[in-house]
């Protein structure tokens, strides 16, 4: 489910606010994953997750 609320993220279907709150630290998680192997920047990923 981390998965399936990563691309969502990823693709502008959903925002972080609407990720449930028992699942955010998984989807960080993912999100965090895709940066190391190139598939997302780390800025794009901190502009999904309302980091500065």
């Amino acid at each position: 489910m981390n998965e399936i609320w990563a691309n969502r993220l990823i693709a502008g279907t959903k925002t972080w606010e609407q990720v449930p709150a028992s699942r955010r630290e998984g989807v960080a998680a993912v999100l965090a994953e895709r940066v190391e192997v190139g598939e997302l920047s780390d800025e794009r990923r901190r502009e999904i997750v309302g980091e500065q």
